[in-house]
């Protein structure tokens, strides 16, 4: 069992609704080792865990009332708050944003494995094979997302996003002007929650040798087989977008200037939408209201209950070799398929979906009144995955050569490549065409009035299309600890590039992907890694007394270097005309903005001539500009600017005091970054044009921290 508690954990920006986190966490097993015979073995295990989050808003105070900052405008989902009097989510373009998070929330994962593996040994061979068998989920209380997506919220009570642009409708031209005078860009807000109880099936085989073709060669070969079912709801109480059930001859009819639904039925409203299975079933009942009332059952349309396909085919071929040139130089080889098995994501909701967890998203509006009067008809937002669903998968390859150099030590020379298949991001498919907005015969008209499925603003699907690619060089040395001294080194030089490092990147445009490919977000050129451990060579005899009160130092150290990872230029206004929640749009790019290492510059604030990288050209004009209107940036400047880099310096001392032959008390010392060596923050470097501090870093994190120590062993 495993409790973990902490208070405002892993959040930045809830300074006014900080939250506590529990997870009181449980995990058992049982494994039974059989010996069959002097060459036949038997091993089987059975697991079960439970991975518990319960997440509470801390309270102490009125931090977190929105009513003592005067903010008072109506909900348009006023049942059922969590927390009613609750601050909402600011997000202001080139702005830290304003927090409320989505708590309070809570959700279990219950996992169960089961698998039994055998090995033989027959001649030269070591061959093993076996099976797996898992059924795990989520009891899921926690729908909402942690950060706010363009167009939706992570926030129960509310999420305003104030930008520079509002296409089609009155603006400043300054996001912060905008906020003051209540102009936002988009408002969304989540109703009643959903509690789904998630669950799904994975089914895996394998067989493998290890084949000793001499003394000096092994060759290990094998195949891996997995049936992953993706997730489904216990209660069926799940909702997918599907087009090809989208009829458009009873779409829901729009008002064109607020995008509100003015008529249209249930069938209309929730047009497309559908319930994965075949009814609800007898636990559903009295626990989703709307399983009893049935008025949502043309939702069921004859899917599987998990919605998304099952792939059968998932077989992972892998084959790997290490030859010993001569007994002190071995050369290895290996290559193989690997296959991950997602867990309930933390992103798009299924079961946060309406009627089951309604959230609406309005374009355009007035802070004071987001929902603009009572008695409003809202599209709905909703987010979805794939009917195909690919799961993430890996070609990997490597190639090492070591080698025994003298001195008690070795050096290892690798190279080491992947290419990353169906990895995790994100679409808009109701974004309007590029320009729409622009065009003179939508003047006037809100989004949602232009979008392709009537009666719903984002719907945001998951589909599992983004690659990578790796390519690295990794050289190592290690010495062995003798004589009181022992050291590592490993330096590696790689590069890796994809076209959706996360799950929650959104494209800005989803119909066109094609200038996405990139250094991935957390590519890192140049990575070093120095340890040493030394042994004070004097009173080593601990058998004398001199020996256990003056012997037995040992200062050990930890050195390492980084380069920086890379992010976009890029903010959240629509620049091209699409309308609210697709991803940030890119700035075109009109020449260098590199600077070399030594003109790179730490800046006070905006009014020094100090920047990390150019932001204008020799001859003043600025190197980044918006797209044309009506436009994306089609160049390939994707995660352009590398921020700083990381340096960090530890060191340790430790001596050890014997009470008894089993029992003994350590002193420890430790300095993490000893020499007090600043390092630039990267998260302070500004990526925002519009900002005043557009290209400069202006903080500086890493101080130096001492902690002493007694530790008593027995």
């Amino acid at each position: 069992m495993y409790h973990f508690v902490d208070t405002s954990a892993f959040r930045q920006g809830t300074d006014r609704a900080p939250q506590i986190i529990t997870r009181p966490n449980q995990t058992t097993s049982l494994n039974w080792v059989w010996t069959m015979s002097p060459t036949w073995v038997n091993e089987m295990l059975l697991t079960g865990s439970r991975d518990q989050v319960f997440i509470a808003v801390d309270t102490r105070g009125d931090r977190y009332k929105r009513s003592i900052y005067g903010i008072n405008y109506q909900y348009i989902f006023p049942d059922r708050k969590e927390i009613f009097d609750k601050i909402p989510t600011l997000s202001i373009s080139g702005v830290t944003d304003l927090d409320g998070g989505p708590y309070p929330s809570s959700s279990t994962g219950p996992i169960y494995d089961a698998s039994n593996n055998v090995t033989k040994i027959w001649g030269n061979h070591s061959i093993k094979f076996g099976g797996l068998f898992e059924r795990a989920g989520q009891n899921d209380f926690d729908q909402i997302n942690v950060s706010g997506v363009p167009g939706g919220t992570n926030n129960q009570n509310g999420r305003f996003e104030f930008r520079d642009t509002r296409p089609g409708s009155t603006t400043s031209g300054l996001a912060l002007a905008n906020t003051a005078m209540g102009l936002f860009s988009s408002y969304a807000e989540i109703g009643v929650r959903s509690f789904t109880p998630y669950r799904g099936h994975m089914f895996e085989w394998f067989a493998q040798d290890s084949w000793k073709v001499r003394p000096n060669l092994r060759i290990e070969y094998g195949v891996r087989h997995s049936i992953i079912q993706p997730y489904y709801s216990l209660w069926r109480n799940m909702v997918v977008f599907d087009p090809k059930f989208y009829d458009p001859a009873i779409a829901a009819t729009l008002d064109r200037a607020t995008g509100f639904i003015t008529s249209g039925d249930l069938k209309a409203r929730y047009n497309g939408l559908v319930f994965p299975g075949d009814g609800w079933p007898d636990s559903a009942k009295g626990r989703i209201p709307i399983a009893t009332s049935g008025e949502y059952n043309f939702m069921f349309r004859g899917v599987p209950k998990q919605y998304s396909k099952i792939h059968k085919t998932l077989f992972q071929p892998r084959l790997g070799f290490a030859y010993s040139v001569n007994p002190k130089t071995v050369f290895r080889a290996g290559a193989g398929r690997f296959v991950t098995r997602l867990g309930v994501s933390d992103s798009v909701f299924l079961g946060g979906n309406p009627p089951l967890q309604p959230m609406v998203s309005i374009s355009n509006g007035l802070a004071d009144s987001p929902g603009g009067g009572s008695n409003r008809a809202f599209t709905q937002n909703i987010t979805t995955q794939d009917p195909i669903f690919k799961n993430p998968e890996a070609w990997t390859w490597n190639v090492t050569v070591e080698r025994e150099v003298g001195y008690d030590t070795t050096v290892e020379v690798a190279y080491v490549g992947r290419r990353g298949l169906h990895g995790q991001r994100e679409r808009n498919i109701n974004q309007l065409q590029p320009g729409t907005l622009f065009r003179p015969e939508n003047a006037g008209a809100n989004p949602d009035f232009l979008r392709p499925y009537k009666g719903f603003n984002t719907i945001r699907v998951t589909n599992n299309d983004a690659n990578s690619t790796y390519n690295g060089l990794q050289i190592g040395a290690t010495r062995r600890f003798t004589g009181g001294f022992s050291y590592g080194l490993a330096y590696t030089f790689s590069k890796l590039m994809d076209d959706g490092s996360n799950q929650r990147d959104i494209v800005p445009n989803a119909f066109d992907v094609s200038n996405l490919w990139g250094p991935a977000e957390f590519d890192r050129r140049h990575v070093v890694v120095i340890n040493w451990i030394y042994e004070l060579p004097f009173y080593r005899d601990h058998s004398a007394l001199s020996g256990k009160l003056l012997g037995g130092w040992t200062i050990t150290g930890v050195s390492q270097f980084q380069t920086g990872t890379p992010r976009t230029v890029a903010t959240g206004d629509d620049f091209a005309g699409v309308g609210p929640g697709s991803g940030g749009q890119i700035w075109v790019v009109n020449g260098d903005p590199k600077l070399s290492s030594g003109d790179q510059k730490f800046s006070q604030g905006s009014a020094d001539k100090n920047f990390y990288f150019r932001t204008t050209n020799s001859d003043g004009s600025p190197i980044f500009t918006r797209p044309p209107q009506g436009t994306f940036n089609m160049q390939k400047v994707r995660d352009l600017i590398y921020r700083p880099g990381f340096q960090n310096h530890n060191l340790g001392l430790f001596k050890d005091f014997y009470v008894t032959e089993g029992q003994r008390i350590q002193f420890r010392a430790e300095a993490y970054n000893w020499p007090n060596h600043p390092n630039w923050d990267d998260g302070s470097l500004s990526l925002n044009p519009t900002s005043s501090t557009f290209g400069k870093v202006t903080a500086k994190t890493s101080n130096r921290a001492l902690q002493f120590a007694l530790r008593y062993q027995f």
